[in-house]
């Protein structure tokens, strides 16, 4: 595999690479990375942001992150208030070795994240949530474009070796998240053939992009600058037409349309 890692903890490595390397989505992929990786680097809880472009969270999935805990972080990150050593609001272009960050939030305070204070006090230790491991994986301008972050509710800090370990198989990890990318940018022909095949209008087509980027109902209404009621009512005329009823029914379908497609 080339990581250096042998002993029993290699075939936990070879099995995480098999499995996140046969998904087909960077929401799969991440998806199946915090499952798989649990067994090498134990944690209570679990996020994963994908961002835009220009830096921005524009979708999450959450691993026992209840919605009033992530309702109350996004107040805080579209105020500004978030302490992290990942931006989160403007594009990174991080180092190899920057790309994998603990961060104890309880001791890692200091003079220059003092405005952060009140995100650390109201939000993070009200959580009892101590310690952070951060995976960020970067698109092939190097550009970070998801960030895993495991994090435990104990103060018992990430070990030398565990965050050792996950430096050894980010950049593997790494270059399956770029594939993905560049897989999910080759999109005009399966969605002209989406098009033409169930004469969906323009604005159907601008939702289905937005869908298969990931992007929920709430941020495609504000990319568009449309209702959320609007959306709904734009993916009800979508999944009729294509006869589906769900998003992952519209990635199949749209797969379809493209064998180029790693399937």
């Amino acid at each position: 595999m080339g990581t250096g890692i042998t002993g029993k903890k290699a075939g936990r490595v070879y099995q995480l690479l098999l499995r996140c390397g046969a998904q087909r989505t960077l929401f799969e992929f991440c998806s199946q990375l915090v499952m798989e990786i649990s067994g090498l680097v134990p944690y209570d809880q679990a996020r994963a942001l994908f961002l835009d472009r220009s830096g921005k969270i524009c979708n999450s999935r959450l691993f026992g992150v209840n919605k009033r805990q992530w309702k109350d972080f996004m107040y805080y990150y579209e105020n500004d208030l978030v302490f992290s050593k990942y931006s989160l609001r403007e594009p990174m272009h991080l180092s190899q070795k920057e790309k994998v960050s603990a961060q104890n939030y309880w001791y890692d305070l200091d003079e220059e994240t003092e405005p952060k204070r009140t995100f650390v006090d109201d939000y993070v230790r009200s959580l009892h949530l101590y310690h952070s491991l951060g995976i960020g994986f970067s698109d092939q301008e190097n550009c970070i474009r998801s960030i895993i972050a495991l994090d435990r509710m104990q103060d018992i800090p990430y070990t030398y070796q565990e965050i050792e370990l996950v430096k050894k198989i980010q950049p593997l990890l790494e270059n399956y998240h770029i594939d993905l990318l560049l897989n999910a940018g080759d999109t005009s022909a399966p969605l002209r053939s989406l098009k033409h095949t169930y004469f969906l209008t323009k604005r159907e087509m601008e939702i289905v992009e937005l869908l298969l980027d990931g992007l929920a109902p709430a941020l495609i209404s504000q990319r568009l600058s449309i209702s959320v009621n609007t959306v709904y009512r734009h993916i009800a005329n979508i999944y009729q037409k294509c006869r589906i009823s769900n998003r992952q029914e519209l990635y199949k379908l749209f797969v379809q349309q493209g064998p180029h497609i790693r399937e």
